[in-house]
């Protein structure tokens, strides 16, 4: 008789880790991050961790691992939103309905006895890292940083009991696909505007820098759904992990009377690079191997854009994306623009204006408990 058993992970973080590269072996188009960057994130000294409470969960059937989940209460998030829910993030599991109930029913008892009403994820832990469920377009490598799932993860989760709660969309666009006359004409006009400038970001003081892109992401998205703000310790992490693949032409920071008022940040796909590594820099063939390709990388992912609520309907929004284009997508040939909310539809249509055509489409799903 087949049995399933859900253990704690906390102590067998290693194994929670490695598990979905074992699980992922043999697909061509799944990434994983370097180990050591996920058990960094999973550490519970981790900044994020500092507003969150979790208990890993590792399924175990007939004795090898056949899943694992987090479940997670961001209490930042909830102080922020004034709700009352948990999260479930890290989901992975093998094609097998009975091992993912037992998955998230034991996720499920967890939260219950932190007191929460509802579930929602896929949170790897937050909106601020990688988010949501990948629904199509199973046929391509995913841009750096999010997501990548068997298509069979959504019947899991669906007969789990869960439900869409929102989609987040992403967009592409090459160097030769052309802006709209309407956006030409908005573009010219903003460029125009009384005391704007651009410039890149000082990559030699991306401490003081990233101040500035806290202010402005937190203040920006403050409105948005599901918006987390990022803390100034979660801002650092986040700075130690880009500065090594950030590049001068995949920034810029819009003044206004040398006020900053919005900012992008792109960087290559790195997942060509990581597909090579494997998780690890511990195999000196696969390292330089990996580092050949970095130097080739043609794509990109426009990971942030932000402007100032006090400087909007000025369109800075679009004389950043034209920017971007111009000076990031011109370099690399193509760039994922990613992610957007699938019901805001002023950027949506600034995105399509401005030649990007939609791509991909990640889900939110939701149950109460």
């Amino acid at each position: 008789m087949t049995q399933i058993i859900i253990k704690d992970a906390e102590n067998n973080l290693k194994e929670f880790v490695n598990f979905s590269y074992d699980l992922y072996k043999n697909d061509p188009y799944w990434t994983g991050e370097l180990k050591a960057d996920t058990l960094k994130l999973l550490h519970p000294k981790n900044a994020f961790w500092t507003h969150a409470r979790r208990k890993l969960l590792l399924a175990y059937k007939d004795g090898a691992v056949a899943g694992r989940i987090c479940a997670l209460v961001n209490d930042v998030y909830n102080q922020y939103h004034q709700e009352n829910i948990g999260f479930f993030g890290f989901f992975d599991c093998i094609n097998d309905e009975a091992v993912s109930r037992a998955l998230f029913a034991a996720a499920e008892a967890w939260l219950k006895e932190q007191g929460v009403s509802a579930v929602r994820g896929p949170a790897n832990p937050s909106s601020n890292h990688i988010y949501g469920l990948l629904t199509d377009n199973f046929d391509k490598m995913p841009s750096i940083m999010m997501p990548y799932n068997f298509p069979y993860y959504m019947e899991l989760i669906e007969k789990a009991g869960f439900c869409k709660v929102k989609d987040l969309l992403a967009f592409e666009r090459t160097r030769d696909d052309k802006f709209s006359p309407l956006f030409e004409k908005i573009v010219a006009r903003a460029a125009r505007g009384k005391g704007l400038t651009l410039r890149r970001l000082n990559l030699k003081n991306l401490k003081e820098e990233a101040k500035i892109i806290r202010k402005i992401y937190n203040e920006a998205w403050a409105e948005n759904w599901g918006h987390t703000p990022i803390s100034e310790e979660e801002m650092q992490d986040m700075v130690q992990e880009l500065k090594w693949v950030v590049r001068p032409e995949g920034t810029c920071v819009a003044e206004v009377d040398g006020v900053p008022a919005g900012f992008y940040i792109a960087i290559p796909n790195m997942n060509h690079v990581l597909k090579i590594l494997h998780g690890t820099l511990c195999h000196p063939l696969r390292t330089l191997k990996a580092l050949a390709v970095w130097r080739k990388i043609r794509d990109a992912r426009l990971i942030m854009l932000g402007v100032e609520p006090g400087y909007r309907k000025r369109g800075i929004d679009l004389v950043l994306i034209k920017h971007i284009v111009e000076h990031g997508v011109a370099v690399w040939d193509w760039a994922e623009l990613s992610w957007i909310l699938e019901d805001n539809e002023p950027i949506i249509r600034a995105m399509t204006e401005a030649g990007c055509r939609q791509t991909k489409r990640y889900r939110l799903y939701q149950k109460s408990l």
